[in-house]
């Protein structure tokens, strides 16, 4: 008996101090600039030229393909919510980089969740897969403009 109260104790033990562990820390976006690589779970096709950017800078999330998108983000864990939506120039351009455009914004205005596997970030919600390779640093003249 006294031998099951003491592996009773230690396995208390045991979980109390796992279940007081703080949470993995999910990897943080700020400062970074990626480029769309790949997209799967739609139809939708990747241009080269202009490429697509992606680039995360004080809370807001940029989205440069034919127009410069922006909205404020939220990170809950490795899940990003654009919630109030993207603001930014909104001009004529070819018909699939409108496309990816587009499909960007509402996704992320959804919700998605993110990965880094070494200099990739994956993007995934609503079904589709988004694969960007991380692009440079962000230039130190890079500043975010918000429409007024």
């Amino acid at each position: 008996m006294q031998c099951r109260a003491i592996f009773a104790s230690v396995l208390a033990a045991g979980l109390v101090g796992c279940a007081l562990q703080p949470p993995a820390q999910a990897p943080g976006l700020d400062g970074t600039r990626w480029q769309l690589v790949s997209v799967s779970g739609r139809t939708l096709a990747v241009p080269q030229s202009p490429p697509v950017e992606l680039r995360f800078l004080e809370s807001r999330v940029n989205v440069h393909g034919c127009n410069a998108l922006s909205g404020r983000y939220v990170q809950e864990g490795t899940r990003l919510t654009v919630p109030k939506g993207f603001v930014g120039t909104r001009m004529a351009c070819e018909e699939g980089l409108l496309a990816v455009d587009n499909a960007a914004t509402r996704l992320f205005e959804k919700g998605v969740e993110f990965r880094k596997e070494g200099d990739m970030l994956v993007i995934q919600g609503q079904g589709e897969r988004w694969t960007f390779r991380r692009h440079g640093s962000m230039p130190s003249s890079f500043r975010i403009e918000q429409a007024g």
